[in-house]
């Protein structure tokens, strides 16, 4: 039985060990939190939080272009930091991926992430109307 979900993830993404990086249900897509972490599983910008998100926003840009989008259709981000310090730095390549495109965000400081060598998370929200 289908259930109008489709659960995908590209080639040059480093794959999750127990899930997709996006699911496409109905005329949205869900891409997970994407971390610093080339196609090779290697670690980019290690204690370098701008490093970190600009590899964060190659790897976002990647699942876009495998489901046919465009950071112009992404309708909602949310940003997981681990040091206020760090947003500025954040901001400054959400800024150079989205350009003009200024999507609502939500910021979220917390205690930690998935391993330490993480300072930023980025999960969007993508409008991908079937009519494509």
């Amino acid at each position: 039985m289908s259930t109008g979900i489709t659960l995908t993830s590209p080639p040059d993404v480093f794959p999750a060990a127990n899930y997709e990086h996006v699911s496409i249900a109905g005329d949205f897509a869900y891409v997970a939190g994407q971390v610093a972490r080339d196609e090779n599983g290697q670690w980019v910008g290690i204690g370098d939080a701008g490093a970190q998100a600009a590899q964060v926003y190659r790897n976002i840009g990647r699942i876009l272009a495998h489901i046919g989008a465009t950071p112009q259709d992404v309708v909602k981000i949310m940003v997981f930091l681990t040091d206020r310090a760090d947003s500025p730095a954040i901001s400054a390549e959400r800024k150079k991926f989205f350009g003009d495109h200024r999507p609502p965000h939500s910021g979220i400081i917390i205690g930690g992430l998935g391993s330490p060598e993480v300072k930023v998370e980025v999960e969007v929200i993508v409008y991908l109307p079937k009519a494509r």
